[in-house]
């Protein structure tokens, strides 16, 4: 680029960031204009850039990010070939996630229906956006992210503000809703995933309202049992809790690859704006998922699977389901899920705990809390020794109607 300024010398401007993206003939026709002609589709007001997406870019340069991740290119694939259709081939089943009016019981996946006043629905990107605009957070290529991740796109991650996010989501939708495959590294997917407003700015809503905010049947005893472990070490429960209730963003083909939720947890997730798809097989096929619980993620690509790598997953057995503005998904421990995002899509999650699980509760306490930076080393002893006795509560607690 200097090479090039320096045979214009009469340009006096400064190159825009995105120049390193031109091809060398429009920026030669931009230092001749003296910096008012721009290549066509950049020069346009909606043209397909934005903050985060510039700096995107220049990272994945500067970081020899060269291709699109795995799932997302497969993704790419599968829409093209979709018509909206989005059952798998080449497995035993694929069946839709059953609808239910109340989630009675977890012996499988179900989706909720709509709520009547529900307290979320009006939570959209807009409302993110104007309410907690200026809150900043990582945002990922590949999510969930695994402590195993080794390579550089594995991890790629750019910090941007919510603000930024959002109009990042929506030029994605309006350059490449149809995620073309040859577009993949040029529009790359990030996630705002796992975000958690109601730690802070939001708290106050959250403390109003957190109790109508999942469906209605689910039985959950998380807060019953945050509230022993604030009560023990002086925290406000509140602030506790809040840290199980995560608000994801997602631009238009952005994943959650294929993983089952940590400390062995149930899941719901309820869709606030856009459409997400999701597939989801239980805790049986994990062999034919080629899945690790102690990593708790799968390598397989549910769309075009190696039959040389993955010869199993030909006999798995899956659900799907396209989870629509009001709708619920719960999930039950163990099962295990991809989903991607077909719209611009808001959704908020909550991992939780019952009598069906409650064995695993006091490991979400350890990955939820950074212990490790609580004072001298007395102190951290005192605290696992309140976690071992929380530990005994939580496993002697008999399934009573929940403490509100």
């Amino acid at each position: 680029l200097d090479a090039m300024r320096a045979r214009f010398p009469g340009f006096r401007g400064a190159l825009p960031e995105e120049a390193r993206f031109w091809a060398k003939a429009d920026i030669e026709k931009f230092l001749a204009s003296g910096g008012t002609s721009r290549p066509q589709e950049t020069g346009q007001r909606s043209g397909p850039s934005c903050a985060l997406l510039s700096r995107a870019r220049l990272k994945m340069a500067s970081e020899r990010v060269s291709e699109a991740t795995a799932e997302y290119r497969s993704f790419c694939q599968k829409f093209r070939e979709s018509r909206d259709d989005w059952t798998l081939s080449g497995i035993v089943e694929c069946g839709d996630v059953p609808r239910m009016p109340v989630a009675d019981g977890l012996r499988s996946a179900v989706v909720v229906e709509k709520q009547r006043d529900w307290k979320a629905r009006l939570w959209n990107m807009e409302f993110w956006r104007r309410e907690c605009g200026e809150a900043v957070w990582l945002c990922r290529l590949r999510c969930p992210h695994f402590q195993d991740d080794a390579e550089v796109v594995d991890s790629f991650v750019v910090e941007a503000s919510v603000e930024e996010y959002v109009e990042y989501a929506r030029l994605l939708h309006r350059a490449d809703r149809k995620c073309a495959e040859e577009n993949a590294v040029a529009y790359p997917r990030l996630s705002l995933g796992g975000w958690l407003p109601f730690c802070e700015v939001m708290r106050p809503i959250f403390v109003e309202c957190w109790r109508q905010l999942g469906p209605p049947g689910v039985k959950d005893f998380t807060a019953r049992w945050v509230r022993l472990f604030a009560n023990a070490l002086n925290l406000d429960w509140h602030e506790a809790v809040a840290r199980y209730y995560s608000v994801s963003i997602q631009a238009t083909g952005a994943i959650d690859r294929l993983h089952t939720a940590s400390c062995g947890s149930h899941l719901w997730v309820n869709q606030v704006e856009g459409r997400k798809v999701f597939y989801l097989f239980s805790p049986q096929e994990v062999n034919n998922l080629y899945a690790g619980y102690s990593t708790g993620q799968s390598p397989v690509d549910i769309f075009f699977p190696s039959a040389k790598r993955h010869p199993l997953f030909s006999e798995a057995k899956a659900l799907v389901v396209t989870l629509y503005l009001g709708q619920t998904l719960v999930i039950p421990s163990g099962w295990w899920w991809y989903s991607v995002a077909i719209e611009p899509s808001v959704v908020i999650c909550h991992p939780f705990w019952n009598m069906e699980n409650k064995v695993h509760f006091t490991e979400s306490l350890r990955d939820n809390f950074d212990f490790r930076a609580q004072g001298s080393r007395a102190l951290q002893e005192n605290i696992a020794r309140q976690l071992e006795s929380l530990h005994e509560q939580v496993l002697a607690d008999e399934d009573s109607d929940m403490e509100e």
